[in-house]
Formats: C-alpha cells, structure tokens, sequence
C-alpha cells in the first residue's frame, strides 16, 4: 500500500489503518456471529452490554430491557409467553434464547413458528378461544397495526407495528368501531353474539325501559330508532322519548277529539282492538256495540274525527244496504232485524217455523234443503219470491216427459211426496187402472226391473208400445225365432204359462200337437222329452221338431234286439203301451214265426225266453234265438 503526501499526514492515515486492522481482529476474536437483522444496529463490540451483563459468574442476557411488552405480559401472567418461559419473571430473560437464538446471522429469523404438525392453538397458546365469526377470521384481519391501542404503541418502540402479533386485548371496541358512540357501554356482548353483529339476538326489550308488547313486538327496529338525515348522524338507542307518549311515532287519527290520549280506548295488540273495561265503554251511548258491531273499525260510523257528531243509528237501513231490494219492503218495513241479528248476515234466524206462515210451508224432506237451493243468487240477486205452483218450478223432469200428457200433466205429487223422491205412491191399485194390471208373480217384481233406464229418453221407462211377455222376457226357447212355433197354437207365451209362475205350464193343451199325450206320457215333466240345451251362456229349451219316436226319449233294454224294424229305432209297441210297459200287447202269432197255440198259451214269456246276456252293466233279456224245437226245452 503506498501512502502519499506529508509525513505528518502519512502517520495519521498509518495509524487509521492499524486501528481498523486491529478492531476487525479483535470483533473477530469476541463475537461468536452475525446478529440477525433486528438487532443490526447492536452489532459492535463495543454494543455487548447492550444485551449480556457481565461481572456476574453466569453471564446474563437482558431482553425484556428492551422487549418492555414481553416483561409487562409476564408480570400480568397473560399471553403466550408466560405459559412457556421457566423460572421468575426477573430471570426470564435468560430464558429467550431457547426459543431465540442470536448471531446466526443477518437472514436468521428470531421467531421460531409453529409446524403443520404442531399447529398454534389460539386458546391453549394465547389464551383467548376464538368463536363464532373470529375462528373464521385471517390472523392479520385482527392483528393488524391499526388495532393496537395508543399505551401498546408507547410500549412496543422496537417493533414493526405491522408484523407484531402484541398489542392487542379482547375488548371489542379494540377492533371494532363503536356504532353506538358510548351510548350503551363498551360491553358489546350484551346485544350482540360472536357468530354475527346483526341481528342482536342477545339484547332483550324487557331489560330497557321500554318494553315491547302487543304489534311493538313484530315492528322492525329501524322503524323506531332510525338513523338522522343530517351528516355524520347515527342511530341512538338511548335518552330519547319516544315512549313517553304514542303520539311521538304515532299519529292521531281522532283530530285531538280524544287529547291523543290513545291509553284510554287502545292497546298495544293492535289498533283495531278498542279496550272497553277501563276505556271507553260504548254501551254508555245510545248504541251499544253487540255482536259483529263491536268489531267494526270505529270510522265504519264515525265519518270524520269528531266522534260527538250524531250518527243514526235507529233503522239498519241508516248504515246498511237493502241487499233485498224492497222484496220484504211490506213486512216491517224492510228491517233486517226480521231475520238478521247482530252476531252475522248469515245464517239468517228465518228458519222453517218462520216459513210456515208464508204461502209455501217447508214439509218432508223441504225442511233440510238450503235456503240457496231454492233461492239461489248471490246478495242482489237473490230471488226470495220465486213461484212454486208446480213441482216443475225448482225440479227437473227426471222423466223426460213421459208424464205430460193427461192424466198426470207432470203433476209430481200424483206419485211422489215429500218425505222423499223414491217413497213413490203409485201401488197395485193404481198399476190396475193401467193399461198393464199387475197379477200373479207380477205383483211381487220391483219396479225398477220393468222401469229400467234407457238410453232413448235418458230416464226410466214408464210408458211402452207394447206389453207382450217378449217386451220384457227373453224366450228361452228360440234363440232367434221368436216364441214357440205350433200349428193351431197362438204365438205367444200365454199358450203354456200363466203370470202366477213361468213353471207352471198346465193351460197347454197337447192333444193339439201331432203327439198327444196318453197313459203314462201325461204325468211325465215336460223337461223329460224336451230337453234343455246350453248354446254359449244360455240354457234353451226346444219344443219344436222333438221326434215322438220312442228310443228318443226311453233307453232300448233289448241292447238292439229289435233295431232297425221300423227304420232306425225299434218297434216298441208291438210289445208295449203307453200305459203299461209290460209287454201285454204283443202278438206271438202276428209278429212270429213260432204261434203260441195249445198249453203254449199259459206258459209265461220267461220259461221260454230264459236266456240272458250283459250289456252296458245290466242283465238283458235274449229273444231272439229262442230254440223252437220240441227236444231243445221238453226231454
């Protein structure tokens, strides 16, 4: 290094130079390191008193020297710090650095923060819980510069105020703006919930010297304590009058007629509820209030704010409508009060005792039926005078005008009566004077199965063209052609039945048939030669083409002995009659090779025809065959 000018200025720039040299060995022999960027303006040697105390045997550190904030939370016993740091308060510095560890270096960060896997506890480590909105806040939302009150500020000289984490209390109005200005204290939690500010669910009317009953209860807030126009304004909840009397919010709908006393006649569960007892009574005045007139709005009445002002009040036509129109002008005047009372317009008191001295008493089933029934309409249209000469007025034909013609003219009342539409009084007498008098098993058939619902005249049917058995009666004996078809016999049911019973078939005359019956064909049952037969859903008995040959109807017990002799069945009355089945009839010599003649005669049919044979499971006589020699039956 070479120096230049004078020599005395050459010594001086010498000795500068070996101080500097000599102060770089000598901090490099004492300081164990750096200091972090904090204390960057502690870092000389000649600054160690600053934070060591020396002439003690253990060297002592003296952090809350300068870290006032930290001392003061230790002493209250508050905060972090005093849950963490050993020993006494006045020792506590020398307990720093085993969470703070100095002359590491400029970038080494003194503050030791928690790890993911050991998270900061606000109430275990801080000792303040957080709640409702707060443990949904960010840290920096609270600690923030502008949160610390002025006396930390005067504390914390040494600290960044943006990145402190001291400073703060749990009082509200340390973050939170007072909106009330000291009006109601600085306990918020009074009114308000940590989850939110609005609404104050934790204030109570009944605490304040107001409380809220009746409508007051359901009326929002701000409709009371409202927020002045004028700037910088806010809302008060305190030393106002507003309850002192109603008509500071209330206006007095009276005009004064009343001195805005509203105590006397209202309360607070609505206007509309005049309170009587202690109040104003109306049944004082000429007009008590009964009924639904007590509950009528007093301006209903009363027109203008003057409640002196005479009202009339003597007819109910003063105040209310005719809705009648002068129908019941002539009676009474018109007064409503003939039918109505006071309790309600409906149901009117004009029952059927009070119709029975009108010109149509109310009888049978006409004293349940609604007044609207009969006079329908709505108030003004209502026709309380409506005819009732004919059932025809208020009922409709239910017969489509089967009745019109004389005798009946649609005269109800020839069949029916009002004890009820189907208590008909048309009985076997009247049925007589009918076209159709009802006899035999006629008489026991209800109406409704001859008087059917038709689709022609959309009713019952009580008028027929005709009155033939086959109007009402299927013929079970055709399925299509009609009754039964015998020459000589009139066409219809009444040739074989009579009305007592459709079984009974004993007017028939079967001599006037091809097949009369004789001997024992008179007593057999009709059903016995002809048949019933099922065709699809129906049972029909056929009466015509029955054949009259004998093995139609009875079993051949010779198992075809004498088949085919006259066609294809056998010639049963050769042998037999229709009064005896016994073969008395039977020629051995007309009808035989072998003529009985001698002793022959008397020998009895079975000597001879004795041999037997079985067939279909009974025992059967054999004729033919019989031996007609001497030796086969004499020895």
């Amino acid at each position: 290094m070479i120096f230049q000018g004078t020599t005395r200025g050459r010594v001086t720039q010498l000795a500068a130079v070996v101080l500097t040299l000599g102060a770089a060995v000598a901090r490099a022999q004492m300081s164990p390191g750096e200091l972090a960027k904090a204390h960057a303006d502690l870092d000389s040697p000649l600054k160690c008193a600053s934070c060591h105390e020396f002439g003690t045997r253990n060297a002592q550190l003296k952090c809350l020297h300068c870290h006032e904030e930290i001392r003061l939370r230790l002493e209250a016993k508050r905060g972090y710090h005093a849950k963490v740091v050993r020993g006494a308060v006045a020792q506590a510095s020398a307990d720093c650095a085993r969470c703070h560890a100095e002359h590491n270096g400029r970038k080494h960060q003194l503050v030791r923060w928690r790890t993911p896997k050991e998270p900061f506890d606000h109430a275990k480590d801080a000792g303040w819980l957080l709640e409702g909105k707060h443990a949904r806040a960010k840290c920096e939302q609270c600690h923030a510069a502008k949160n610390i009150s002025p006396e930390d500020r005067a504390v914390l000289k040494r600290t960044d105020l943006s990145k402190t984490y001291m400073g703060l209390n749990q009082k509200c109005g340390s973050c939170h703006r007072d909106e009330h200005h000291g009006d109601l204290g600085v306990d918020c939690t009074k009114c308000h919930t940590l989850e939110a500010w609005k609404p104050a669910a934790a204030f109570s009317h009944d605490r304040s010297e107001f409380q809220l009953t009746g409508g007051h209860q359901k009326v929002p807030c701000e409709k009371c304590h409202q927020r002045p126009a004028f700037a910088g304004a806010y809302v008060k909840y305190k030393n106002f009058g507003f309850f002192e009397t109603c008509k500071a919010c209330h206006k007095d709908p009276h005009g004064g007629s009343f001195a805005a006393d509203c105590e006397k006649c209202h309360t607070t569960e609505g206007w509309k509820h005049v309170r009587q007892a202690g109040g104003f009574d109306h049944a004082k005045t000429k007009y008590p209030l009964v009924g639904r007139h007590a509950q009528v709005q007093c301006r209903k009445c009363h027109k203008s704010e003057n409640f002196r002002t005479v009202v009339a009040h003597e007819r109910c036509l003063d105040c209310h409508q005719d809705k009648h129109k002068g129908q019941f002008a002539a009676r009474d005047g018109g007064e409503c009060g003939a039918c109505h009372t006071e309790t309600g317009f409906k149901p009117a008191r004009f029952a059927v005792k009070e119709h029975a001295a009108t010109r149509y008493p109310l009888a049978g089933l006409h004293m349940k039926v609604e007044c609207g029934k009969c006079h329908p309409g709505k108030a003004e249209t209502v026709n309380y005078h409506p005819g009732f000469g004919s059932c025809r007025e208020c009922h409709k034909d239910r017969h489509s005008g089967q009745f019109a013609a004389l005798p009946y003219e649609d005269r109800c009342e020839r069949c029916h009566v009002e004890t009820g539409w189907k208590s008909a009084r048309f009985a076997l007498a009247d049925h007589r004077r009918g076209k159709f008098a009802l006899g035999g098993a006629h008489a026991a058939i209800p109406c409704s199965d001859c008087h059917r619902n038709t689709p022609a005249v959309e009713a019952r049917r009580f008028r027929f063209a005709s009155t033939g058995c086959v109007d009402c009666h299927e013929d079970p004996h055709r399925p299509a052609n009609g009754m039964v078809q015998v020459a000589a016999v009139k066409q219809s049911c009444e040739s074989c039945h009579t009305v007592r019973s459709w079984k009974e078939t004993g007017s028939f005359d079967h001599s006037s048939t091809r097949f009369p019956l004789l001997g024992r064909h008179r007593s057999a049952a009709c059903t016995g030669c002809h048949k019933p037969a099922v065709l699809g859903s129906r049972t029909l008995v056929s009466f015509r083409g029955t054949t009259d040959q004998c093995g139609a109807c009875h079993a051949d017990v010779h198992d075809g002995q004498f088949q085919g002799m006259t066609g294809n069945q056998p010639d049963c009355v050769r042998c037999h009659t229709v009064t005896n089945w016994r073969p008395t009839e039977f020629d051995h010599k007309k009808h035989s090779t072998f003529s009985l003649a001698g002793a022959h005669e008397r020998v009895p049919c079975r000597m001879c025809h004795a041999r037997r044979s079985v067939a279909g499971g009974r025992t059967v006589i054999v004729y033919k065959g019989t031996p007609r020699q001497c030796q086969e039956c004499h020895r």
